[in-house]
């Protein structure tokens, strides 16, 4: 984690009261010298790890001010409360909330030349349709964590977790009713944003069934399960994998498709310095700069510029990227959808608990 650097600004209260220092006798000076007394700086808020030193610095030399690097801990911990930032990196229902919130700068791409480098799948989304307000820079998905050593074959497919007793007892799913809703209708051959009851309907039938074969069903721990050797297959995300130190633990990505998420770079509307933050975003997509990022973090890049200069050890590392073959069928979604849906979700969850 890089050390943070205070952010230094004026506040009316302390203007205030250098006016009643001035009263009280002290020297008069010009006010224009108050304002060459403040140190402007650039406000970066992204996940901690997410920059590495050496890139940081690489994009510090593109602007005048001081890049002051804030970090959150974990995608759960994103919290802008009342703080001022320039750029933030976020995951995509962050991002959306902001959106939502109307928040965010709206994105002039004739100052972000690099887009032209992202890979066009990426180019729109479900909680971004038009790029408007977000550029990504890393991606990951939900895949099928297993211990080899139980399995000849990798189990790429959603099956075996989800229409299978052939491991009844040793499978985890997650605790997460909404995504593991949308992980049976991509299963079942359906978009996972479908709002279809009659889809969502067979999708409660499924897990009803597949209920019994799964340990400790409707948790979100198959992490620790798997980890502990109480569960032999789970659903996971690769980037909880990649925390994972167990030689005897691989990853799949299921044939069927799954969920993608999606770290992405935005402005705030409160920024003071829209260009600065317009040109940190490109630079950030620069070629080069690309290839430090998806190493260093080792998630996938949609930047086909970066992915090229990218050493072979990461391209063709088969956690990080889904088969070329099924990559097509893998979604993003969106977290803000109408009052019908989530109602008839939350009903769907509740009755495949109480089952």
């Amino acid at each position: 984690m890089h050390k943070d650097k205070k952010l230094i600004k004026t506040t009316r209260r302390k203007f205030i009261s250098g006016v009643g220092f001035v009263a009280a006798g002290f020297a008069l000076r010009p006010f224009n010298l108050f304002a060459q007394d403040e140190a402007v700086t650039f406000s970066l808020y992204c996940p901690e790890d997410y920059l590495s030193k050496k890139l940081l610095s690489k994009i510090n030399k593109i602007i005048e001010p001081e890049i002051n690097e804030v970090c959150f801990s974990s995608p759960s911990n994103f919290e802008l409360s009342d703080a001022s930032y320039d750029v933030i990196v976020g995951r995509d229902s962050s991002i959306e909330n902001l959106i939502d919130e109307e928040k965010l700068l709206e994105l002039n791409n004739d100052l972000i030349s690099n887009r032209s480098f992202i890979d066009k799948k990426f180019l729109t989304s479900s909680f971004d349709p038009e790029r408007k307000f977000s550029i990504p820079l890393s991606y990951g998905a939900i895949g099928i964590a297993y211990r080899k050593s139980r399995f000849s074959e990798p189990p790429s497919t959603w099956r075996w977790l989800l229409d299978s007793d052939k491991y009844a007892g040793k499978i985890a799913l997650i605790g997460d009713g909404r995504t593991l809703i949308q992980l049976a209708l991509k299963y079942m051959g359906v978009s996972l944003n479908t709002n279809d009851p009659l889809w969502i309907n067979q999708a409660e039938k499924l897990l009803k069934r597949q209920k019994e074969n799964i340990k400790d069903f409707g948790q979100s721990n198959g992490k620790e399960l798997l980890i502990n050797g109480e569960v032999d297959i789970a659903v996971l995300s690769n980037e909880d994998y990649k925390t994972i130190n167990d030689s005897d633990i691989e990853f799949t990505f299921p044939r069927e498709g799954s969920l993608i998420w999606q770290d992405c770079a935005s402005i705030l509307k409160s920024s003071s310095q829209p260009n600065e933050s317009h040109a940190v975003i490109n630079s950030l997509l620069e070629p080069e700069n690309g290839k430090l990022l998806a190493e260093n973090l080792q998630f996938a890049t949609p930047n086909l510029m970066a992915l090229d200069i990218c050493k072979d050890s990461y391209k063709e590392d088969h956690t990080i990227f889904p088969n070329t073959q099924i990559i097509e069928r893998f979604e993003d979604t969106s977290i803000i959808m109408d009052f019908d849906y989530e109602m008839m979700i939350e009903e769907m969850w509740d009755n495949i608990l109480d089952a």
